[in-house]
């Protein structure tokens, strides 16, 4: 008795699913069913900001071919002399995906170390003005306020420093004039790479003095930095 009526019911599943399906109507399928494309996206890097440290300069590796590497983080009111210091400009950049509405969204805050990576990213943006000033009067020549491009020079680049020429057999690295220049005669100056600042000479003045960095870049973006203060000696102290 109870398998009979177990069967009754299970017919009665099968007429009634057949009875519901010929109500509607089902597209035809020729073939296999393809997934929508996700829109399309690009990743970029932007610059965010610049930061500016102070080291002490390395020992000398190579007298023939001086590089001005980075040794300890400079203590502020520590006596040094303009050849003891380096300043580092350490850049700050972000990764964001380009939707198909062109609107940039935030991706991934990359490490401003690039610990993990060969080489630094490179940037949507290249630098084409860098501006340095004091407060404080560097020389009689450059009193405060005075622009002091041509009193540094750029020693290090994270993608191979070529910014330098040889003269009486002896390494010269372009001045940040130079650098600029550079740039402007068709070899951009990617905002992405770290790079190296050293003084090419000395203040006439001791005491502290702190500099300005104005660094443009080529999308019109303007960014201010201020360093820690050096203690500069007296010269031939």
């Amino acid at each position: 008795m109870k398998t009979r009526a177990f069967v009754t019911l299970m017919l009665i599943g099968i007429l009634v699913g057949c009875g519901s399906g010929n109500g509607e109507t089902t597209p035809d399928i020729t073939g296999p069913v393809t997934p929508p494309k996700p829109s399309v996206k690009s990743t970029k890097i932007v610059t965010q900001g610049f930061e500016v440290s102070i080291y002490n300069r390395l020992a000398e590796q190579d007298a023939d071919a001086p590089e001005y590497n980075l040794d300890t983080p400079y203590q502020m009111n520590e006596p040094v002399t303009y050849r003891d210091v380096v300043f580092h400009l350490n850049t700050q950049t972000e990764s964001v995906k380009l939707t198909s509405l062109d609107r940039f969204k935030p991706f991934q805050l990359i490490s401003k170390a690039y610990a993990l990576s060969l080489m630094p990213p490179q940037t949507e943006e290249n630098i084409v003005s860098i501006d340095i000033t004091s407060a404080m009067d560097f020389s009689q020549e450059h009193p405060s306020g005075s622009k002091l491009n041509a009193l540094f020079s750029v020693t290090y680049d994270d993608a191979l420093n070529k910014y330098y020429s040889y003269k009486n057999d002896t390494k010269t690295f372009f001045t940040v004039d130079e650098f600029l220049q550079y740039g402007r005669d068709g070899e951009p100056l990617n905002a992405g790479f770290n790079r190296n600042l050293v003084l090419n000479t000395g203040p006439e003045y001791p005491g502290n003095m702190s500099f300005y960095i104005s660094i443009e870049l080529d999308n019109g973006k303007v960014f201010s930095l201020e360093t820690e203060e050096i203690a500069f000696k007296v010269p031939d102290e």
